[in-house]
């Protein structure tokens, strides 16, 4: 064992090689552990390449809800979630009591996970076990493990709020924290992604950590792509109901109208699955504005985001509920391309701490339309000189977050 220490074992649906926000975060905290002791991978789905920092990996192909409903581990678009029946359903899937059945991985996936995890321990003298919610399974087995070798150092991470005050995704919010906080109580360290989300788990757990994901690459020291457009790019999901471009598509138009700013000169850029509900919230912009397509190889959109003008992050917030820092959020900080983020709602000081912390754009609460048309229009400006919008972030400031 590498430093005298026995090595972590990793229980998660979504390790590498499943891709998404969930397994680049997961595949960062591993290559981390691996670095003082070995790594070990209980995972879901079916044999695929593995990373070289884990030691030893083991896949179960349970089936659960998600796959007999023909979904195949896929998310459903932002537009079949608005559906009644659907978003009722959705709310039941990952409501407890519910979800021992429905949960991803199934009861199968629990069981299965509990006993190879068991011989792991046992022939390698594991003494730490990472479980990282969603989904609720996960943890379910390493309440188990933890129950049954009292000695192990159980770390339970989460990436999102079981229970949302805001999007409100699970039947009985009440019951569902009694549950929550029930099913962690073992655990030695609970993990939030933000300030804000660790501000919700308030009372769910005495040793409370802040484990932001990760900037995975320093962005260069300055940018200045060339385009005969003005850019605007968003990549990615949309979520109906939380967030909102009203701000933006209000801004444009005002530019567009006083003829401070050329139609032939604007592009407003989405890729995602989500294309129908980008083009109904942008319909106000003349079409020749406007550049949706449904979806895009990520690596294209990695290149995309790179000789954007701006990026688009759009969030939200409430009084009280701050810290959406989505993962797109540090691809954005990674290009050195400044970004637009636009918070529906009373502000984010963690977001904004963040970007303009780091001098890597502007963000921008509802009541802030006037300092977001001139903070748009200057930036406008300094494009229309000569097709550049240099941009200098603080490299200093985002070393802290790799």
């Amino acid at each position: 064992m590498k430093n005298g220490t026995r090595g972590v074992l990793f229980i998660t649906q979504r390790f590498p090689p499943h891709t998404g926000a969930a397994a680049r975060r997961l595949r960062y905290l591993a290559q981390n552990f691996s670095k003082t002791g070995d790594v070990f991978v209980i995972r879901a789905g079916v044999p695929g390449i593995e990373l070289d920092e884990v030691k030893e990996t083991l896949v179960i192909a349970a089936s659960d809800l998600r796959k007999l409903s023909g979904k195949n581990g896929k998310t459903l678009s932002g537009k079949a979630k608005e559906n009644f029946p659907v978003k009722q359903l959705l709310k039941a899937r990952q409501a407890f009591p519910f979800l021992y059945l429905t949960d991803d991985g199934g009861v199968r996936y629990r069981q299965q996970a509990y006993h190879k995890a068991c011989k792991l321990i046992e022939k390698h003298g594991i003494t730490t076990v990472f479980s990282s919610f969603r989904p609720w399974s996960d943890h379910l087995v390493a309440r188990q493990l933890k129950r049954k070798y009292p000695h192990l150092v159980w770390i339970a991470d989460f990436r999102d709020l079981p229970v949302d005050p805001v999007r409100k995704d699970v039947w009985w919010p009440g019951l569902q924290k009694w549950w929550g906080r029930k099913v962690v109580a073992r655990a030695d360290e609970m993990w939030a992604v933000s300030e804000g989300q660790e501000e919700q788990f308030m009372g769910w757990h005495p040793n409370i950590k802040v484990q932001r994901n990760a900037l995975l690459k320093m962005p260069p020291i300055c940018s200045t792509p060339l385009t005969d457009r003005f850019t605007i790019v968003y990549t990615g999901s949309l979520y109906p109901g939380l967030q909102s471009v009203a701000p933006l598509v209000g801004a444009l138009r005002k530019m567009l109208a006083a003829g401070t700013m050329s139609p032939e000169k604007l592009c407003l850029v989405y890729r995602g699955k989500d294309a129908p509900v980008f083009a109904e919230w942008t319909k106000e912009l003349p079409a020749a504005c406007l550049d949706i397509q449904p979806s895009i190889a990520p690596a294209a959109a990695q290149k995309m985001q790179q000789n954007a003008q701006l990026l688009l992050l759009l969030n939200w917030s409430a009084p009280g509920y701050f810290g959406v820092l989505t993962a797109k959020l540090w691809d954005y900080l990674a290009t050195a391309r400044p970004v637009l983020a636009l918070v529906n709602g009373p502000g984010d000081k963690e977001l904004k701490g963040i970007i303009e912390g780091a001098n890597a754009g502007a963000v921008f609460a509802d009541e802030e339309q006037g300092r977001l048309e001139k903070w748009l229009s200057e930036q406008y400006a300094a494009w229309l000189k000569n097709g550049e919008l240099p941009w200098f972030p603080d490299r200093q400031k985002l070393t802290s977050y790799l």
